[in-house]
């Protein structure tokens, strides 16, 4: 591990943004917290604590994905203990060793893809996390097509999707970018989609959070690419 050993009580934030596949996506959102926690202990990566009566490993995710669906660009804050004084190789080498560190660690399906440090007065994740893109089809077998699940998706959603259409590449799907995920969230959509018998439920659906971020009134801004404000 890289020289990197805390000398205050000082705390700096780093955001890595991580996807799940395979059988990762089933992995339940309260457990996240466990997994990280558990890897970054065996890698020797310290995580400063909450206060209070029962302190934890300090972490903030992106908002709730439902078991299944596959992300592709998932976003967590760390907060570590800073040290005072270091040299911008030593906090580079550091960023460049916690990925590879962790995704020894990671179960099977997670991977970490990169570790950005967060300046000073950041914005918090949540205010950040103002848009996702989603992408979704249905399995074969399943009579509903890409159009018809756009337009149900549409009604549904109402004005808070920022933009929709169907991709039509390998397989027909719908390529969907909603605001406010943490409010908007997806299974509510799929719940809906069953409710009016468009499909059976979530046997039938296919769907991958592809990236959370901002929308600037004409695209959005990826956090994986660094560039939501």
């Amino acid at each position: 591990m890289p020289d990197f050993e805390p000398k205050s009580t000082n705390v700096m934030r780093v955001r890595l943004i991580y996807e799940k596949r395979g059988g990762a996506c089933f992995v339940p959102h309260i457990s996240l917290h466990t997994l990280f926690a558990r890897a970054a202990r065996r890698t020797g990566v310290e995580l400063s604590s909450t206060e209070g009566f029962s302190p934890h490993a300090r972490m903030s995710f992106g908002p709730e994905l439902p078991a299944g669906v596959v992300a592709l660009g998932e976003p967590v804050d760390l907060w570590l203990p800073a040290r005072e004084k270091i040299t911008e190789d030593e906090r580079s080498n550091f960023l460049n060793y916690v990925p590879e560190a962790l995704n020894a660690q990671m179960p099977e399906g997670f991977r970490v893809k990169r570790c950005v440090l967060q300046a000073d007065g950041a914005p918090a994740l949540g205010k950040e996390c103002r848009a996702a893109h989603y992408l979704a089809w249905t399995r074969n077998g399943c009579l509903a097509g890409a159009a018809e699940l756009l337009s149900h998706m549409k009604r549904h959603y109402g004005g808070a999707v920022l933009s929709g259409f169907v991709e039509e590449t390998a397989l027909s799907r719908v390529s969907v970018i909603l605001a406010d995920p943490a409010q908007n969230g997806i299974g509510g959509w799929v719940k809906a989609l069953t409710a009016d018998h468009v499909v059976a439920g979530w046997r039938d659906m296919c769907i991958v959070r592809a990236g959370l971020g901002r929308w600037n009134g004409k695209q959005m801004e990826l956090l994986e690419e660094g560039v939501a404000p």
